[in-house]
């Protein structure tokens, strides 16, 4: 549903808001707090939606996030815009979701 943006910015409106549950997610990830399971779980169960943060860049691909986040640490050079480290051990090992079979989840079966 588009929706008017009164100011260009990176991102627009909805991939600014998914960029900031996937980058909370991950570091849920990275600090071994969560499980990408409990976390879709919870996302799903608490918020309502659909699909999990990290099932959504699974499905997406792993490696579509992974260059989004590696444009905009080119462009703004702050350590913060790289990709959270779980991003980047699946994106070097050829692991972007259900395109490859494998992610946060297996797809093999």
């Amino acid at each position: 549903m588009p929706v008017r943006i009164e100011k260009e910015i990176y991102g627009f409106c909805v991939n600014r808001i998914f960029s900031a549950l996937t980058r909370e997610a991950c570091y849920l990830v990275d600090m071994g707090i969560a499980t990408p399971e409990d976390i879709d779980k919870a996302v799903k169960g608490a918020l309502g939606h659909a699909m999990g943060p990290l099932e959504t860049l699974d499905m997406t691909g792993i490696d579509l996030e992974y260059n989004v986040y590696m444009e905009k640490f080119r462009n703004s050079g702050k350590k913060e815009d790289l990709p959270a480290a779980c991003l980047t051990e699946h994106f070097s090992k050829g692991e972007y979701g259900r395109k490859t079979g494998k992610g946060f989840y297996d797809y093999s079966e």
